[in-house]
């Protein structure tokens, strides 16, 4: 039985609207480099965080006691 694991729709919402934000912040950076431009950068990132942490947190851990014989 092949083990998939689902992605949670919640995390991957809040990365499209993330990368929404960064992708307007960034173009409005580069035209005007207002602070409202740097704020919405740093939003962007924020909200992409948790899916980020997400998949560190699935990665496997090196140096456990299962690798050991």
């Amino acid at each position: 039985m092949k083990n998939t694991r689902q992605w949670p729709i919640f995390l991957l919402v809040l990365d499209f609207l993330g990368a929404i934000i960064v992708a307007v912040g960034l173009i409005e950076f580069l035209d005007t480099a207002s602070l409202n431009a740097a704020l919405l950068l740093v939003a962007g990132l924020f909200l992409m965080l948790p899916l980020i942490l997400h998949i560190l947190k699935l990665l496997p851990r090196s140096g456990t006691d299962k690798d050991k014989p």
